[in-house]
Order: C-alpha cells, then structure tokens, then sequence
C-alpha cells in the first residue's frame, strides 16, 4: 500500500510538473502572442508613420507647389502692373506730347499774334510820328523838342530845357549833333516788354521769371535798364565839365537824383494794401536804380578829366575807351572782389558756406529742410542790414521751396548791379570816343563776345551746375555778364537798324524810351485799374490773358506816342 501511495504520489507529482510546464508554456505562447501582437501594432504603427511622412511629404509638395502657383500668380499680377504702368507712361508720353504740340502750337500763335499786333503799332506809331514831324514843322514844336537832352531821365542831367533856356533863332541857335536814336529805342524796348512782363505775359512760363536759376525773357529787362542808364552817364558827365561847371555841384545833382529815385522807390512800395512801418520793405528796383546810379556816377565823377587823354600810337587810339577807363576798373573790380569774398567765403549760421540756392525743402540738412538758408550770405547780409521784417516777404523760393523772406533787390546783389552800369558805361564812352560807325559796333560786338564767353564759363553753360549760376534773385556775376552781352547785342542792332541805316525810326519804342520813368511809375500805380486791366469771362485760357497783357502795355505804348507828340518829356 504504502509502494502504491509512493507511486501515486510520484505520478501526481509528475502530473502537476506536466501541468506547469503546460501552464509555464501557455503563458510563454501567450507571451508570444501579446508580443506579436505588439510587433504587430509596432508595424502597424510604422507602416501608419510612414502614411504619415508620406503624407507630409505630399502636403509639403502641395505647399511648395502654392507657394509658386503664389509666386505665378504675383508675377503674373507684377508683369500686369508692369503693363498698365508702362500703358499709362505711354499714355502719358502720348498726353505730353500732345500737350507739347498744343504749347507749340500755342507758342506760335501768340508770336504771330504779338508780332501783328506790334507791326500794326510800328505802323501806327511811324504814321503819328510822321504827322507829328509835319505838324511841329509848322507848329515849330521841333525847336522846343530839340532841347531836351540825350540820355535817360534816370541818370542823366539836362544841359538846358526849354523852361531855363530863352528860345534862339533858326540864325542865332549853335549846330548840334543829331540825337541818336538807338538809345532811347533800346530803352523802349526795355520799358515796354518790362510792362508787358509786369501785366502778366499771358501766363507763359517762358515769358516770366526764372523761380531761381536759369534766365528768362522776364530776366533780362531789369539788368537791360541798368546798362542803358550806365551808357548815358558819360553824356551827362562830359557835357556838365564841358561847361566848367565845379565838380562839387554835378555831385550835388548826382546825389539829389537819386534821393528822388530812392523816394519814389519807397513810395512806390507802399501800393497794393494798408502801410506797416514795422513790416515796411526797403528794397526795390528804384532803390537799386538810386544807390547804382550814385555809386558809377561819383566814381566816374572822380576820376574823369575835363578834357580826355589823346592817344599817339595805333593801339593807344584803338583802345583809347578802355584806357582812359582803367583807374575806374580798379575800383570796380575791386567791388566785384568783395562780392565775390562776401558770396563764398561769409559764415552764415547752419548753412553750407558759399551756398547759392532757394534753401527750405531744395537744401535737407539731417532730413530737415531749411528755410533761412535761401540766397545764403545775400540773404544774411540783407537780414543783418535791414532785419527779416523790411525785405520782400513773398519770394518765389517761398511758393517753391517752403523758403523763408527773401529780396531779390537786396544789397550784396547791389555790388554787381553797380559793376553791371558800369559796363553799360563803357558802352556810352565807347560811343564817344570812337565816332565812326564801324569802330562803335565792332567794339560793342567784340564786348558781347567776351561777356558770354565769360558768363557761359562760370555757369558752365548750364542752369545748376556751373561755379556761379546765372541767378537774378542773387544778381549773380554770371547773371551780369549773359545780360550784358545780351546788351550790348540790342544796342548794335537799334543802332544799326536806326542810326546807320535809317531804315527805322524806332517808332513805338523810341517814343516809349523818352518817358520810360513815366511809364515805369504810371504801369506800377494803374495795376489792376480800368482800363489798362479788364476781366471777361473766365480768363483762364493764354490767348484771353495775352490779349488782355497785350491792351494794357498797348495803352501805355499810345500813351507815350501822345506824350511825344505834346513834346512832354517826364524825368527825375
């Protein structure tokens, strides 16, 4: 029994050791199976990251493929930017053309319509001078005429006038020189296109002033004026030590004149409005008239002889006008030196040194423009001499450039204006020192030539970039010299036209020319008054605002013809 229990024993035993291998296997299967399962799902889940990559690799294709469809589409829209701009610049091209053509044509117009209208009043003025020759021939206005002086009412004393000298006999009277006509027709000329300008120009741009550089029709009659006063000045001068008359008294009328002029200047900046003396401007064109006339006229005063040197050798008779000259060129090229120190060499506060432009927004300092920098040392020494308040408030640089006051007849523009007569006073010594017409124009011409010369090299024949800009707000040295080249052209070809070949009385110019202080004074009172000035409909086109600028200057032209014709001669 206890063999059978040993051996039951054994084969339980055995049993439970079968059924924990089976149970220890099971688990080992079950083992297997969850890591199956495991690698299974760790397939799975690779196989889905790798959907997932795949996935993000299509979608990063799609991105970059939108990113140039976005591309396409944004040069596709540049290139359509690109189309209509370059359709519109062509447009524009197109416009401006068309409006080029139109100002052209506009251009021709109104230069066939003034030379009509001022043929028609060539005519029409001979036509009154003729019968007004005829009439003083029965009248003997002639012999009342005949005394007035030669030269300008600016600047030239009368030897005798009607009013002082007792009236002498056809017998009795001493011969004189024929009275040349040039002078007085280039100062016509320069009045009545100084009108013509003043009254508007018909709104042409190339009619008016220059904003700042450059040179305009409008530019050169203030400086032609100047000349013309500075050839006159050796007449007066010569005629005055002619009659021994003490060089004391000739400067007494020298001064007294322009104390005149310099009245009426300041007399005539009172129009136009309510008088603030605390806001009063000084400058003006007869101011700057007075202080150059005193100035040439005393230096020529000083150093001219009662009786002029006589030249022996050829090239001292050729060239006896300028010699006799030299010690006043000294003195004017030593004027000339000091504006030229003053215009480059002058500090002015927070400005480039030897600056020459409009200042405000044409001169950014640190992206600030600046205003009090405009004319440089010609604005500071006009702010330093006579304050901000007393000079021309309403420049052109103010419009343009945001500038602050500014006058372009301020008092460093005076240093050349004088030297500007002065050359004009070279041109009358030239004509009495050389009496054959040959030798006056073609010291004249030969005058021009070097003063272009020397214009066009200090601006550099262009309209910014040369050492000195020609500039009349500044009354540059270039300014001086194209002006008087230009000058010196007009009066050769008025004495041509009327003095060597006769073809031309100077009719209505020259009638203008015999009270261009009249007409300078009366245009300036009469502006804006009926009927030298009208408003008819809109006056928004030229031809309307030519016609209006041509019936006011016409006015003035008839004016003159009448004033002539009544032998009424108007000076200072």
């Amino acid at each position: 029994m206890a063999s059978v229990a040993l051996t039951h024993s054994r084969v339980q035993s055995s049993s439970m050791e079968e059924e924990e291998g089976e149970q220890e296997e099971m688990a080992w299967l079950q083992e297997e199976q969850e890591e199956m399962a495991w690698l299974q799902e760790e397939q799975e889940e690779m196989a889905w990251l790798q959907e997932e990559q795949e996935e993000m690799a299509w979608l990063q294709e799609e991105q970059e493929e939108m990113a140039w469809l976005q591309e396409e589409q944004e040069e596709m829209a540049w290139l359509q930017e690109e189309q209509e701009e370059m359709a519109w610049l062509q447009e524009e091209q197109e416009e401006m053309a068309w409006l080029q053509e139109e100002e052209e044509e506009e251009r021709r117009r109104t230069i066939v319509i003034c030379l009509a209208i001022y043929a028609g009043l060539g005519i029409l003025g001979a036509g009154l001078y003729a019968l007004y020759r005829r009439l003083a021939r029965h009248l003997d206005r002639n012999e009342d005429s005949e005394t007035q002086v030669q030269g300008l009412q600016i600047g030239v004393w009368p030897e005798s006038s009607p009013a002082t000298t007792p009236k002498e006999t056809p017998t009795t009277r001493p011969p004189s020189k024929p009275r040349l006509k040039s002078l007085d027709t280039f100062r016509g000329i320069s009045i009545v296109v100084m009108i013509f300008v003043n009254y508007g120009a018909g709104s042409y741009w190339f009619l008016e002033h220059a904003a700042w550089h450059g040179l305009q029709v409008a530019d050169l009659v203030f400086p032609w004026f100047m000349w013309i006063m500075g050839v006159c000045i050796p007449m007066g001068l010569a005629s005055a030590l002619r009659r021994n008359t003490p060089r004391k008294t000739i400067f007494l009328r020298i001064f007294k004149r322009s104390v005149k002029l310099f009245l009426l200047g300041i007399i005539l900046n009172s129009l136009g409005g309510w008088v603030y003396l605390d806001k009063y401007r000084v400058p003006g064109v007869l101011q700057r008239f007075a202080i150059c006339y005193l100035v040439t006229a005393s230096i020529a005063l000083a150093f001219t002889p009662a009786q002029p040197k006589k030249y022996q050798t050829d090239v001292g008779i050729a060239m006896s006008d300028v010699l006799q000259l030299l010690p006043q060129w000294a003195v004017h090229l030593l004027i000339l030196a000091a504006h030229t120190l003053i215009t480059f060499l002058m500090p002015v506060s927070g400005c480039p040194t030897g600056y020459q432009g409009p200042g405000g927004f044409a001169l950014l300092q640190n992206g600030t423009p600046s205003p009090h920098c405009v004319g440089g040392s010609a604005g500071e020494v006009d702010r330093w001499l006579l304050t901000s308040s007393h000079i021309y408030q309403n420049p052109t640089a103010k419009t343009l450039y945001g500038s602050a006051a500014f006058d372009p007849e301020g008092v460093l523009g005076s240093l050349t204006s004088i030297f500007q007569v002065f050359l004009g006073l070279q041109a009358g010594i030239t004509l009495r020192t050389h009496t054959t017409h040959q030798g006056r124009l073609v010291r004249w011409l030969a005058w021009a030539v070097a003063l272009g010369a020397l214009g066009t090299a200090l601006c550099g024949a262009s309209m910014n970039d040369g050492v000195i800009p020609v500039n009349k707000n500044l009354w540059s040295l270039s300014y001086v010299f194209v002006t008087s080249c230009f000058a010196f052209l007009l009066l050769s070809l008025c004495y041509l036209l009327t003095d060597v070949w006769g073809g031309w009385s100077g009719a209505p110019f020259f009638q203008a020319g015999m009270n261009s202080i009249f007409l300078y004074v009366g245009h300036n009172l009469t502006y804006n008054l009926f009927p030298w000035h009208y408003a008819l409909g809109a006056m928004n086109t030229h031809l309307s605002l030519l016609v209006e600028t041509l019936w006011g200057t016409t006015l003035w032209t008839i004016t003159a013809l009448y004033l002539h014709c009544k032998g009424k001669f108007y000076t200072v």
